[in-house]
């Protein structure tokens, strides 16, 4: 906000306005005020949930107005000095002493409003800042937690369908949790609430409140990072005001492969304040569930819980303090074989059938906020995150097709990642222009141990009719392979970003950051009870780059933004390996991209979309090297140019759309290396991708309280593998799912989902033509909630 608009929000408080607000819901109404005042409201949607406005109309203040929309509401408002108004639960008066108004927070330190509709209304993930969407100079999107439960996404992963520009990859059998691609790039990182973390396990959604895409580079802010963008995880954070709510649903498939699906699952979700002033909030979500896929012998096990507590110091200062606990056992499953590159076997084959071996998965994570509001202002936060993940167990893979063998493999492995990051963001003028200044410091630390022995192939069988369970050798000592690696890597970034209000139509933001990393690592190969060193491998590397950002908005008028962003990216290799399969070191992964676009935020801010075209290129772009896994081959330039659509939002009040688009053209740019020539497509990225979502709620007549939901998922054809020799494609799907809610009470509510409604085959992602992972085929889900 610029200086200008800071005095214009204070002033508009007194100012006479013409006010003109029909009888509607008071979040609408609330909506359509900040229009025609230029207040900026923040409020929980379970705080204005069910509540409906008198119609206001007239000339009066914009504060006069606030209160006759509120009379009767059981809130109270309060109008900090830069003009924005918090809506608070109108607090009884003790018997001595003033009146003391209990503050909504909710996601308040994220920068958010927590909403159940499709529409997310802010951008903190792209400048980590409170940035409205149509202000940000970059391509985001978000799956709100509505759209989350009308896609039935039990796993971060399941949201990627309805996400512009990101696809899903491969996960190595589930050992790497969920990998992704963004605009074409593999990317290692998932934010969580704005945080760098390391490589967390397959995570379960019972604690989101929202997934976001921050498409182009991000850098500039969050160090190590591609191009093509990350996802950010935005948590659900304490409640003001109590609130309980249980989910239990059984699912089950019906006929062909989908009949082996079972699946038993129960939420919990519980918030509020803890004291009676209010002053100490908290949240407590978590999951439990046991699954049997549609795969042979392929169960799953989960359990899931995360407390969150705030506590308001004083009235500047907020702490916050998080906890995830996941545990999960399953079986590894790298998928299905295709045979001279076409889907011959059927999408429940499993080599592992019969077996009982499973891994064991251990996810801890904690976080530490502290927001301090020194003046109307200056904030200053800091944030304290470590995760650690471990890994045990056994599984099978495909060695070969053609003939067929087997091996068995181990896994012990474990993932330590600690960082420290304090910032400040002071917002004042120079004349008629506003500055929003970041800067901030982030310094991490991961340690990364891995063991992966690898034992002999089986005896060939026939892969059509294979005798299960196959006779696959155990692992020994004396025959074992042992994959062992051994990685620190140490990091520190300072940055800074300049949000510049030239005028009301045009907006400015510079950035840049200073990175420095420091790496190690020993990995090392052995055979046959260390009888020959394959490799040994220690290596030291220390680099630094300098990362600028810029993006430049003009708004013609107050629903449309016009953008345009250059950034550039770096990221020294991490995982894989410093050195590739001849032993020669790695060059760093550097990136830019350009991006233009045109932003819409229209029905009073219910309904946003985002139209971007770009280009990104990256260089010394890292792949496993085909002969072996544990080695890098360098792609050299990769190109990922494209144009993205997506409108998420509100329709009518009852009407709730998600529609999204992706042209995305990722090739091999440049390279000298005659295996890998130029023109060579990227791996699991299709040129065409798209996503419908749609729900409609009846609120009159017989069917009151029956709500219809459902979505669309298109992928067109993508190749399996970037380096392998043949060209195995994995075809192209349409997927259709569909739902229904119905309130039985106020408080209890029944729903039905149907994934796959057509028992369409289809596959999601590859890695070589022997590892190829399907999708779900028919079932349904029954459910029931309850709130209280």
């Amino acid at each position: 906000m610029t200086a200008s608009a800071i005095q214009s929000a204070q002033s508009g408080q007194t100012d006479v306005l013409q006010i003109d607000l029909p009888s509607q819901s008071l979040s609408d109404a609330l909506r359509a005020l900040s229009r025609q005042s230029g207040l900026q409201f923040f409020a929980d949607s379970d705080l204005t949930r069910d509540l409906t406005a008198p119609p206001v109309s007239g000339r009066m203040s914009a504060e006069e107005a606030l209160r006759q929309l509120l009379a009767g509401s059981g809130l109270d408002y309060r109008i900090g000095e830069t003009g924005a108004v918090t809506l608070e639960r109108t607090a009884a008066r003790p018997e001595n002493g003033p009146l003391r108004l209990q503050p909504i927070t909710v996601d308040a330190v994220l920068g958010g409003i927590v909403t159940d509709s499709y529409a997310a209304p802010d951008s903190f993930g792209a400048t980590r800042t409170d940035t409205p969407v149509i202000d940000t100079p970059q391509s985001t999107q978000a799956v709100t937690r509505q759209a989350l439960d009308d896609a039935g996404a039990t796993d971060i992963a399941d949201a990627y369908d309805y996400l512009a520009g990101i696809q899903r990859d491969i996960n190595a059998g589930g050992v790497f949790g969920d990998a992704y691609l963004a605009r074409g790039f593999e990317t290692d990182n998932i934010l969580f609430n704005g945080n760098r973390t390391g490589r967390p396990a397959t995570l379960d959604t019972a604690n989101v409140e929202r997934v976001q895409a921050l498409r182009g580079p991000t850098a500039a802010l969050f160090g190590r990072a591609d191009p093509g963008g990350l996802i950010n995880i935005v948590t659900k954070q304490p409640l003001a005001e109590p609130f309980y709510q249980t989910d239990l649903s059984f699912g089950s498939g019906f006929f062909g492969d989908g009949n082996r699906f079972r699946e038993g699952r129960a939420t919990v979700d519980a918030g509020g304040p803890i004291d009676s002033e209010g002053r100490l909030r908290y949240r407590l979500n978590a999951a439990a569930e046991r699954e049997k896929t549609f795969r042979q012998d392929i169960d799953e096990t989960l359990f899931f819980v995360s407390p969150v507590v705030d506590f308001e110091i004083d009235e500047a200062t907020v702490a916050n303090v998080e906890l995830i606990y996941q545990y999960r056992r399953d079986v590894f499953d790298r998928g299905v074989p295709f045979i001279d590159g076409e889907p011959e076997l059927s999408p429940d084959w499993n080599v592992a059938e019969g077996q009982d071996e499973m891994l064991d998965k251990h996810f801890l994570s904690g976080t530490f906020r502290l927001d301090r509001e020194f003046t109307a202002s200056l904030t200053g936060r800091m944030g304290l995150y470590g995760s650690y993940g471990s890994l045990d167990g056994e599984g099978f893979q495909v060695a070969s097709v053609m003939p067929a063998t087997a091996q068995r493999l181990g896994f012990e492995g474990s993932d330590l990642f600690l960082t420290a990051q304090p910032e400040l963001v002071a917002e004042f003028g120079t004349g008629s222009i506003g500055h929003t200044l970041l800067f901030g410091i982030d310094a991490s630390y991961q340690r990364n141990r891995s063991r992966i022995p690898f034992g002999l192939r089986s005896p060939a069988f026939d892969i059509f009719d294979p005798d299960f369970p196959v006779d696959i050798p155990e692992l020994s000592a004396g025959t074992e392979n042992r994959f062992n690696e051994r990685l620190t890597a140490k990091s520190v970034g300072v940055y800074i970003q300049d949000q510049i209000d030239l005028t009301e139509q045009w907006k400015l933001l510079a950035g840049l950051r200073w990175d420095n990393v420091w790496l190690t690592e020993e990995s090392f190969t052995t055979a046959a009870n260390d009888t020959f060193l394959v490799s040994d491998l220690d290596e030291d590397l220390h680099d630094n780059a300098l990362l600028p950002r810029a993006g430049i908005v003009y708004q013609p008028i107050e629903q449309i933004g016009l953008y345009a962003s250059y950034a550039q990216t770096y990221r020294p290799p991490v995982v894989g390996g410093l050195t590739d399969a001849n032993g020669e070191r790695v060059d760093p992964e550097e990136g830019r991209s350009l991006e233009v676009g045109i932003k819409l935020e229209a029905l009073d801010g219910k309904l946003g979309g985002t139209l971007a075209a770009f280009r990104a290129d990256k260089e010394n772009v890292l792949e496993a090297d085909p002969g072996d896994p544990f080695s890098n081959v360098n792609l050299g330039r990769v190109r990922s140019e494209g144009v993205e659509l997506n409108l998420n939002g509100e329709i009518t009040e009852n009407f709730s759309l998600g529609l999204s688009y992706a042209y995305t053209d990722a090739r091999i740019d440049s390279n000298d290396n005659p295996n890998f020539p130029r023109g060579t497509r990227i791996r699991n990225v299709p040129r065409h991708a798209a996503s419908l979502q749609a729900a409609y709620r009846f609120t009159e007549g017989s069917l009151d309280g029956l709500r219809l939901f459902g979505g669309v998922v298109y992928e067109g054809e993508k190749p399996a593998d970037t380096t392998a020799a043949d060209d195995t494609s994995l075809p192209d799907f349409l997927r259709v799912d569909l739902g229904a809610s119905y309130d039985l009470t106020e408080s209890i509510q029944t729903r039905l989902q149907i994934q796959n409604l057509t028992d369409k085959e289809y596959y999601v992602s590859g890695s070589t033509a022997r590892n190829i992972v399907p999708g779900q085929p028919f079932n349904a889900t029954l459910g029931i909630r309850v709130r209280f």
